[in-house]
């Protein structure tokens, strides 16, 4: 597809930033300094954890150094919101809860806002503000199946499927969904 006014077969072209190396150089096979995630993936972290922190770590398009020490909080990340799905999953019907609308509304807009401007760091924080804003009404009021927290999982499930395409995946299934969250819409 070209666009009718231009020569370019891209409306905007950006570029991405590089992860460096702890040492601040770019990373080498040669300086001996890359690093391997599958190490982190076999230290039980996951795929879906790394590729959420690389996500979150800085914005796309500015350079930044790698620091290992980001990937634990976005494996409790997806921990805390498999345990929401879970917890809800497994609760007995329960009264209504229109608060929890407000909570993933607010994230449908700001995520997918941040992610048509490609700022994936942004949209990664805004789904980790809307868990913890789950987790603060479900401490007020039980955890229920009713059609408010079960739009408001599986919206969070999709919005975060591009980060976490595996979990997103096995949770869309627990939702007795067919077909790939991937191509739901």
């Amino acid at each position: 597809w070209i666009a009718q006014d231009k020569k370019e077969p891209v409306a905007k072209l950006v570029y991405n930033g590089y992860i460096l190396a702890q040492d601040g150089n770019k990373m080498s096979k040669s300086k001996g300094n890359v690093v391997n995630p599958d190490e982190l993936i076999e230290q039980g972290y996951g795929a879906d954890a790394v590729r959420m922190f690389e996500m979150f770590i800085a914005p796309y398009d500015q350079d930044t150094k790698w620091n290992i020490n980001g990937v634990p909080g976005t494996f409790r990340f997806i921990q805390r919101f498999w345990g929401l799905v879970q917890e809800y999953l497994e609760a007995s019907e329960g009264d209504e809860e229109p608060a929890v609308l407000l909570v993933v509304h607010k994230a449908i807009k700001s995520t997918t806002a941040d992610l048509d401007d490609l700022r994936f760091n942004t949209a990664v924080a805004n789904l980790m503000e809307a868990v913890n804003s789950l987790y603060k009404i479900k401490a007020e009021k039980q955890i229920a199946q009713n059609e408010q927290w079960k739009f408001t999982l599986e919206s969070i499930t999709q919005l975060i499927a591009p980060f976490a395409p595996h979990v997103a995946e096995e949770i869309w299934q627990q939702f007795g969904k067919s077909g790939s969250i991937h191509t739901a819409t």
